[in-house]
C-alpha cells in the first residue's frame, strides 16, 4: 500500500492515502523553489479525488518550511474581472499600500512577485483554476513566461475532464522547463482501508471495507460522505446500509457531477437510465451529446471512481442520479432509451423495462417488444406481476382491435395467478367480438379454455360453439387437441352417453323434465367444457394423477392441470392425499394470491369431506383473504365451503352474516353457483326452513344437469335434496332420489354410497334400518369422513334403541358422540346426546381420542377371526351372543378379547375402536 506519514516540527500533519509519489513530486518542485528555480506543479484530477487536499497540505510543507504562501481559487459565481488577481495581491505585503481598485498591469504583477520572491520565497496556490476568470487567467500566464531563475513556485489544481476557458494557458505550462503534472486518482482498496483506519482509529474488517470502496467507487468524497451517514461496521460480517435518500452521499454526488463538466450531469442520467445496455455509443444517442464530449464526459465519470466498465459501480449511485431528475424527465428518457434499443435490435426485455419506467409506449414497435418480453419471462422466471405490467402497457399502446382482444386473453390467463376478479374483466371484449362474429377460431379456442378456467361452463360453450360453426364439426375435438399443455390431455372425458346413467323422474322435479332427456339434451359444446372442468376419476386416472402432480413443476403453462388433477382427488374419495398436495403446491399468498386461493379452496373443500370441519372453515377463510376485494365469482367457491363447515359447526350467525352478500347475476352462469346453492340449502335445512332448502338443492341440479357437470361425487343435490324431503315428511319422494343416486355410477366411492345408504335407511321398515346404516358406516369409516361416519352412527344408535337393543345402542351412540365432538359438530352432537356437559366432553375426548386414533393404527396386527370377534364387541354384543352369531365357543370369544386388549393396549371392551370393518356385523344382521 502506497502510505506515507509526513511530520511538520515534530508533530504529524498528515497521513497522505495513495499518495506519496505525488507529493514527493510536489516537495522536489519546492526544493528547486528554495534554490533559486521557479517550479509549476499542476494538480489534475477528477471532483472529490483530493486534488484540493494536497494542495493545503503543500502550502503547509511550503509555510513549515519558511516560504511565503499566497492562497487563491477560482470560483464560478465570481464574476468580477482580475478576481483572483486581485484576491492574491491582498495576501502580498509589498502591494499592502496598492489601491486594489485599479489592478496593476501584468508585467507589475510579475515584478510586485519577483520582488517578494528576493527575500523570501513565494508559493502561489490556486485551486480551481478552471473556474479562474479570464483576466487573471491572463496574468499568471504572463507570470510563467516571465519567471524562470527566481524563487517562485505556483501549485495549481485543475479539473481532469472540465474544458479551460483559456486551452492557451495549459499549454504555455508545458513549455515551462519547471513544469510538474501531477495526476490525482481515486483511491485504490487498500488506500480506502487506509482512510477508513484513520478515520476509526483501528483497523476495518476487510468485508466492510471492500464495500465501502465498491459504494463509493475510491472516491475520498464520496467515502467520507459514507462514513458521516453511518457509524463504522466492526464484525466482518457487518453489511453497510444503503445511502440515505437525500443524504450526505447523494449531495456529494451531486457535487462530483456538477464539477465534472456541462455534460455530465446528461451523461450520468443516460449512464443510470441505460443501466447494463450502456455503451458509450448507446449513452451518447441517449444524451444527446457528440462523440467527442460523450468520451470526454464518461472519462470524468470513469476518474471520479463514479463509473466502472462504462456503469456506475452501485446501484445507490443509480437511484442518486435518477433522484435528481424530475418524474418529467426520467419517463421522458426511459421512452427514447426504449425506441434507441429497440432500434438496435436489444433484448425485448431491456426495451420491455424502459416501456414500463416511462410508463406509455406507442406504435406497433412497443407492442411487440411489450408481448416478447411477457411471452420469455413466462418461460424463463415466470414472474406474473411483470408480465401483467407489460401486457398491460401493450394492450394501452395497441392501435389495433383484433390485438386488444388478444392481448385480453393473455391478461387473463397470466393475472388469475394475481387477481381472479381481474382475469374475468380481460375476458368482456373477446367474448363482446365472439357474440359479434368478429373473434377469429384460434382465439375463440382460447376463450373457451379460459372461460372453463374461470367456471363459465355455458359460456364456455358458446364459445365452443362459435368454432364449430367457424371451423367445421371437428373443431371441438380440435380445441381439446391444441391445448396450451399437453398434460391436460390425461383428463379428457369419455362420451357423456357412455357413463351418464338413465336417471328416473318424478313429481319432486318441479320443472317436469326428465333427468335422462336432460342428459341427452346437453350440447357437445357443453360436455366439451365439463371435460376440462372434471373428469370421472378412474383407477387409470389417478395413476396419471399421481404421476402428473410427482414429476410436474407449478407454472403458469401446468397450472390448469394440476388444479383439475387435486380436484379430482377431491372428489374422488382422496381428500386426504389432496390435502397434502395443496400444502405442497400451494405458494405464498404475497407471490400468488390467486392460485394461493384456489390451492386454498380445494384444501378447504377436502377437510370438510374428511370431517375437518375447523380446518375446513380456516382455509376456506384463507383462500377469501387472499383474494379480498379481487376474487371475482371464485370468491362465491370458498364461501360455500366455509357457509357448509360453519352450518355444521352450529355457527348461523356468522352463515346468516355471509349470507347476506351480494349475489350478482353472473353468479349462475359459473361453476362456483352450485356450491353455493348448496350451502344455502344446508344453511335453511339446518334452521328448519326445509321447503327453501329443497328448491336450493333442485336448483343447483338444474344447474349441474344442464351444464353437463351432474356428477354426484361432486354435487350430491339428489341424497341433499332427500334429506330435505324427508324433514318434509316425503318419504317416498327422498326414496326415488337416493336410489337415483345409487344407480349413478359415481355410487362407487365410499362416501357417496355410504351417505346414500344411511338416507335410504331413513326410508325403510325399522327392521331393515340396521343392515343399510351397518353398511352406510362401513363405507363412510373407508371414506375417511368423520363428520358423515358420526351421522351414520348417530343413526344407527337410534335405530338399535327403537329395536330395544339398549347395550349396543350406547355403545354406538357414545362413538357417533364423540366423532362429532371431534369434528366439532355442536349441532350434531347435542342431537346425540342432548344436555352432555362441556367439561364432561372436555374429560372424555382426550382417551377416547387415544382409542379412535393411537389405537386405530394398531388394527392391522389383529387376525380376521379377531377382527370378526371385536367388530361384534364394538357394537356392545355380549360374549355369549358373539359365540352364537360366528358359531364358536364363548371360550374362543374370550381368547380373541384377550388377544386383541393385549395388541390394542386396551384394558375393557369400552375402548374398543370403531373403524374396524364391519362385514360380519353386516352378514349377521
Amino acid at each position: 500500500m502506497d502510505e506515507t506519514t509526513f511530520v511538520l516540527r515534530g508533530r504529524r500533519l498528515v497521513t497522505l492515502l495513495d499518495r506519496a509519489v505525488e507529493f514527493a513530486r510536489m516537495e522536489k518542485a519546492l526544493d528547486s523553489c528554495f534554490s533559486g528555480t521557479a517550479s509549476i506543479v499542476l494538480l489534475e484530477g477528477a471532483v472529490g479525488c483530493g486534488r484540493t487536499e494536497l494542495l493545503q497540505y503543500g502550502a503547509e510543507l511550503a509555510q513549515e518550511r519558511g516560504a511565503r504562501v499566497l492562497r487563491g481559487a477560482g470560483t464560478e459565481n465570481d464574476t468580477r474581472p482580475h478576481g483572483l488577481v486581485r484576491h492574491l495581491l491582498a495576501q502580498l505585503p509589498a502591494a499592502s499600500g496598492t489601491d486594489h481598485r485599479h489592478v496593476p498591469a501584468a508585467q507589475e504583477f510579475t515584478e510586485l512577485l519577483k520582488e517578494s520572491a528576493r527575500t523570501t520565497p513565494l508559493v502561489l496556490c490556486v485551486d480551481d483554476l478552471q473556474q479562474a476568470d479570464g483576466p487573471s487567467l491572463a496574468y499568471l500566464l504572463h507570470l510563467t513566461r516571465a519567471v524562470r531563475r527566481a524563487r517562485i513556485m505556483l501549485v495549481l489544481t485543475d479539473s481532469l475532464h472540465e474544458r479551460a476557458e483559456n486551452p492557451v494557458l495549459g499549454t504555455e505550462l508545458l513549455r515551462h522547463p519547471g513544469f510538474v503534472r501531477v495526476r490525482v486518482e481515486h483511491l485504490s482498496a487498500q488506500g480506502t482501508a487506509a482512510l477508513l483506519r484513520e478515520h476509526a482509529g483501528h483497523p476495518v474488517p476487510a468485508g466492510p471495507a471492500e464495500r465501502l470502496h465498491a459504494l463509493s467507487g475510491g472516491n475520498p468524497l464520496l467515502l467520507r460522505a459514507l462514513l458521516a451517514e453511518q457509524p463504522l461496521p466492526t464484525y466482518e460480517d457487518d453489511d453497510w446500509p444503503s445511502p440515505e435518500p437525500g443524504g450526505p452521499f447523494t449531495k456529494a454526488l451531486l457535487t462530483c457531477l456538477h464539477r465534472s463538466g456541462p455534460d455530465a450531469r446528461t451523461l450520468a442520467s443516460a449512464v443510470a437510465v441505460l443501466g447494463e445496455d450502456a455503451t458509450e455509443e448507446l449513452v451518447a444517442r441517449l444524451a444527446g451529446t457528440t462523440s467527442s464530449a460523450t468520451r470526454h464526459g464518461l472519462a470524468a465519470l470513469r476518474s471520479a471512481g463514479l463509473t466502472r466498465d462504462g456503469r456506475f459501480s452501485h446501484p445507490a449511485a443509480v437511484a442518486a442520479v435518477l433522484d435528481d431528475l424530475t418524474a418529467t424527465e426520467c419517463r421522458a428518457l426511459h421512452g427514447r432509451a426504449a425506441r434507441i434499443l429497440d432500434e438496435c435490435g436489444s433484448r425485448a426485455a431491456a426495451v420491455a423495462g424502459h416501456l414500463l419506467a416511462a410508463g406509455e409506449g406507442e406504435g406497433e414497435w412497443a407492442v411487440r417488444a411489450l408481448h416478447e418480453a411477457a411471452r420469455q419471462s413466462l418461460v424463463a422466471d415466470d414472474d406474473s406481476r411483470y408480465v401483467v405490467a407489460c401486457l398491460e402497457l401493450a394492450r394501452r399502446a395497441s392501435e389495433d382491435e383484433r390485438s386488444d382482444w388478444e392481448l385480453g386473453l393473455r391478461l387473463s390467463a397470466v393475472s388469475w395467478r394475481l387477481n381472479p376478479a381481474a382475469a374475468e374483466q380481460y375476458l368482456a371484449g373477446p367474448l363482446a367480438a365472439l357474440r359479434a362474429e368478429r373473434l377469429g377460431a384460434a382465439a375463440a379456442g382460447q376463450l373457451a379454455r379460459l372461460l372453463v378456467t374461470q367456471g363459465r361452463i355455458e359460456e364456455a360453450a358458446e364459445a365452443l360453439e362459435y368454432v364449430t360453426r367457424a371451423s367445421g364439426s371437428a373443431a371441438v375435438g380440435s380445441v381439446r387437441s391444441t391445448r396450451e399443455d399437453p398434460l391436460r390431455e390425461l383428463f379428457a372425458l369419455p362420451p357423456a352417453e357412455d357413463r351418464t346413467a338413465p336417471q328416473p323422474g318424478g313429481a319432486e322435479e318441479p320443472a317436469g323434465e326428465q333427468p335422462a332427456e336432460a342428459a341427452r339434451t346437453v350440447s357437445p359444446e357443453l360436455r366439451s367444457s365439463a371435460s376440462l372442468w372434471t373428469h370421472p376419476g378412474t383407477e387409470a386416472d389417478e395413476e396419471a394423477i399421481v404421476r402428473l402432480l410427482e414429476g410436474t413443476p407449478l407454472a403458469h403453462s401446468t397450472f390448469d392441470p394440476m388444479v383439475q388433477a387435486v380436484r379430482t382427488l377431491v372428489h374422488t374419495d382422496h381428500p386426504d392425499r389432496a390435502v397434502t398436495w395443496c400444502r405442497t403446491l400451494r405458494p405464498e399468498a404475497s407471490q400468488a394470491p390467486g392460485w394461493n386461493a384456489v390451492f386454498g379452496h380445494l384444501q378447504a373443500e377436502a377437510q370438510l369431506r374428511l370431517g375437518d370441519l375447523a380446518g375446513a372453515e380456516q382455509q376456506a377463510t384463507a383462500a377469501m383473504d387472499a383474494v379480498a376485494d379481487r376474487g371475482g365469482l371464485f370468491l362465491f367457491g370458498p364461501a360455500a365451503t366455509r357457509v357448509l363447515a360453519q352450518t355444521a359447526m352450529g355457527r348461523y350467525d356468522a352463515v346468516a352474516r355471509q349470507l347476506q352478500m351480494t349475489v350478482p347475476e353472473e353468479l349462475f352462469t359459473n361453476v362456483y353457483s352450485l356450491n353455493f346453492l348448496r350451502a344455502r340449502g344446508h344453511y335453511y335445512l339446518a334452521t328448519h326452513r326445509h321447503k327453501a332448502a329443497l328448491g336450493e338443492f333442485l336448483d343447483a341440479g338444474r344447474l349441474a344437469r344442464r351444464w353437463g357437470l351432474d356428477r354426484p361425487q361432486q354435487l350430491p343435490w339428489r341424497t341433499d335434496a332427500a334429506e330435505a324431503l324427508l324433514a318434509l315428511g316425503e318419504h317416498r319422494q327422498a326414496e326415488r332420489f337416493v336410489l337415483e343416486q345409487l344407480a349413478s355410477p359415481d355410487a362407487r366411492s365410499p362416501r357417496l354410497r355410504g351417505v346414500s345408504l344411511r338416507l335410504r335407511a331413513a326410508t325403510t321398515a325399522l327392521r331393515q334400518r340396521p343392515k343399510l346404516l351397518t353398511r352406510a358406516v362401513d363405507e363412510l369409516r373407508r371414506s375417511g369422513d368423520r363428520y358423515e361416519l358420526a351421522r351414520a352412527l348417530a343413526d344407527l344408535g337410534r335405530t338399535l334403541q327403537m329395536l330395544g337393543e339398549g347395550s349396543r345402542a350406547q355403545m354406538v351412540t357414545r362413538r357417533a358422540w364423540h366423532l362429532a365432538a371431534q369434528c366439532g359438530a355442536v349441532p350434531l352432537a347435542e342431537q346425540i346426546l342432548p344436555g352432555q356437559s362441556g367439561g364432561e366432553r372436555k374429560t372424555n375426548t382426550p382417551s377416547k381420542e387415544r382409542t379412535e386414533t393411537a389405537v386405530a393404527t394398531d388394527t392391522d396386527q389383529l387376525s380376521e377371526s379377531e377382527k370378526r370377534v371385536v367388530s361384534l364387541a364394538a357394537y356392545g354384543y355380549t360374549n355369549r351372543e358373539i359365540s352364537a352369531k360366528l358359531y364358536i365357543t364363548v371360550s374362543t370369544v374370550e381368547q380373541h378379547l384377550t388377544r386383541v386388549y393385549r395388541k390394542l393396549g386396551i384394558t375393557r371392551r369400552q375402548e374398543l375402536p370403531m373403524d374396524l370393518h364391519f362385514e360380519t356385523l353386516e352378514h349377521s344382521a
